[in-house]
């Protein structure tokens, strides 16, 4: 979905999107050099390592010791694959989400305006998500009024710029094609077709089953002991944060109304807890002498350190295992077959409808069928994205010897109105456009490719008759087109090498452009290097928007390379003049 949300923004303008953050940020990387592809995947590893830095920054800005800060930001970091394998503008919400909390954890005007920079950026990154970090901050402030009013302020008045910072970006960003309405997963599907009973069901069948893999449960014991060893302002917001995270798992499952997994993946307070728990339990075990008082100190800080390393290794493993069986959602096949189809695409009308047949050969279509459409959205070329339409035949429904007894009733459901739904949605573009183009790709149809007359009944006179052989994998509608020699704009591949190089370097250029404001913000360099990704990325996101608004083409080097100027160089510009903090911060240590 991010692959083609980037390449319709890069050809349509960022309007063509709902969540205009990660798109901006793609494309600022594609004008640097990088290409789509391999840009989401760095994108996915340097926001997942820049929410850990961001939780050690939390905890740091409070005086503790290193190992302490160190392991928050483990914890939560390696936790954010589940938010990397697919879920990037919410993993992009939480990293600046972070970091926003951390500056306003540093208590100085300065920060604040960070933090409400990062809010803002983070609202754009995931419009959804802002009002629960709003909550999440309200909260916070509303426990701090009676013991540190200058606090409230302070995190309301950051809570106000992030909400004025993205109530201008959608304002801006209504001006332009708008974004294309489309199911993107089975959730939505579900959703626009009226079936809330099969999504609550859904939402709480994903949970029974995904909850082991989070290890979370295993991590609230020692989240709730590590409640304890909080205090300040960052005490108050993860008391907050885990408020809202009980109430919203509880709320989704009571009611169907949001998935409460997605709220597991977003619960980075319990991991950052949890590390504080592991530490106050080291702590007890090795301090304690009536669990064996016979046993010399040196003995219990060993034992102490085996099983708070037992515990570590115990929660890492849930995100090891997530990103271990994480396979990949576009296939180098599915991309060639595609964008052969593309070739036969361009020689019809531009807006003509372009017809892909998607089947699977059972009742369980609907994920397949929406994962389908987001590959061949994001494997043709940009200008012909908006034309796109799947259509799911109907389910041949003879029972067989081996499959009579195995038909899902709740999938069949779906299927049928996701057959009905898809056909009516590409009948009234045929009926619009006056026809289209049918095609068939193998890699889409597993049962159906190759048969005698693939095309649909209802659309069959529409979209121009029975399927011809045209290429390997590829039957279309018609025979007499004349293909183009090459794909036009096709989506290149990248490799796990690219994807290493590609990682550093989008890390080296969201540090170099978020150090200066990180520096601006706090005079400790440490926690400014903490803060500078998810800052870089703020600003090149706001920078972003900005410059594409008036004008700048961001898939270009110009207009890139002006977004990281204006985005980096902004913050180093600040950094000349705000004061220096430093002489006057050590002088009381001095005494």
């Amino acid at each position: 979905m991010y692959l083609w949300w980037a390449r319709l923004a890069g050809h349509d303008g960022l309007s063509a999107v709902h969540r205009p953050g990660v798109p901006a940020l793609v494309l600022v990387l594609q004008g640097l050099g990088l290409r789509p592809a391999a840009g989401i995947a760095a994108l996915e590893c340097v926001l997942g390592v820049s929410v850990g830095l961001g939780a050690a920054a939390l905890v740091r800005s409070r005086p503790v010791r290193p190992v302490v800060w160190g392991l928050a930001g483990v914890l939560a970091g390696t936790f954010a694959v589940h938010l990397a394998a697919g879920y990037l503008a919410t993993l992009a919400f939480a990293a600046l989400f972070l970091a926003a909390a951390a500056a306003l954890a540093l208590e100085t005007p300065t920060a604040a305006v960070a933090g409400a920079g990062l809010l803002g950026a983070a609202g754009l990154a995931h419009p959804l998500f802002f009002p629960v970090g709003l909550l999440i901050l309200a909260i916070t402030a509303g426990t701090a009024w009676r013991r540190d009013r200058s606090e409230a302020l302070r995190v309301g008045a950051a809570g106000l710029g992030g909400a004025v910072i993205l109530g201008a970006g959608l304002l801006a960003l209504l001006a332009g094609p708008g974004p294309l309405a489309v199911d993107t997963s089975k959730d939505g599907f579900l959703r626009r077709a009226g079936m809330s009973a099969d999504l609550r069901s859904a939402y709480f069948d994903r949970f029974v089953h995904r909850w082991t893999r989070y290890v979370e449960w295993a991590s609230l014991p020692l989240a709730v002991a590590g409640l304890r060893e909080t205090g300040g302002f960052s005490g108050r917001f993860l008391r907050a944060w885990g408020i809202t995270f009980v109430a919203g798992v509880a709320v989704g499952l009571a009611t169907g109304l949001l998935p409460a997994d997605r709220v597991i993946t977003f619960g980075y307070v319990v991991p950052v807890l949890a590390a504080l728990g592991l530490v106050r339990l080291g702590r007890a075990l090795r301090d304690s002498r009536a669990l064996d008082g016979r046993r010399p100190r040196g003995v219990r800080r060993a034992g102490a350190l085996a099983l708070a390393g037992g515990l570590t290794v115990a929660m890492l493993a849930g995100s090891f295992i997530a990103w271990n069986r994480q396979t990949p959602f576009l296939t180098s096949l599915e991309v060639e077959r595609v964008a052969t189809a593309g070739r036969y695409a361009a020689a019809m009308p531009p807006g003509t409808p372009l017809l892909f047949r998607v089947d699977t050969g059972d009742a369980s279509v609907t994920f397949f069928a929406t994962q389908a459409a987001n590959a061949i959205r994001a494997s043709l070329p940009p200008d012909r994205i908006r034309d796109v339409y799947v259509v799911v035949p109907p389910y041949d429904a003879t029972p067989t010897a081996d499959s009579a007894d195995l038909v899902d009733p709740v999938a069949l459901r779906q299927r049928v109105a996701l057959t009905d739904l898809y056909a009516a949605d590409a009948d009234a573009a045929l009926r619009a456009h006056d026809g289209g183009l049918l095609f068939d790709l193998a890699p889409f149809d597993r049962p159906g490719f190759g048969a005698a007359d693939g095309c649909l009944p209802v659309l069959c006179a529409e979209a121009g008759g029975p399927l011809v052989r045209v290429a390997k994998g590829v039957e279309v509608g018609v025979d007499h087109l004349t293909p183009l020699a090459a794909p036009q704009d096709p989506l290149e591949p990248t490799s796990p090498s690219g994807i290493a190089t590609a990682t550093l370097a989008t890390f080296a250029l969201l540090v170099a452009a978020g150090y200066g404001w990180a520096r601006a913000a706090t005079d400790d360099p440490i926690g400014a290097a903490a803060l500078s990704p998810a800052l870089g990325a703020a600003a090149l996101i706001l920078a972003a928007i900005a410059l594409e608004r008036l004008g700048a083409s961001l898939p270009g080097l110009a207009g890139a390379a002006a977004v990281s100027v204006l985005g980096g160089g902004g913050g180093y510009l600040a950094l000349a003049l705000v004061p220096k903090r430093g002489a006057a911060a050590e002088a009381p240590h001095e005494v």
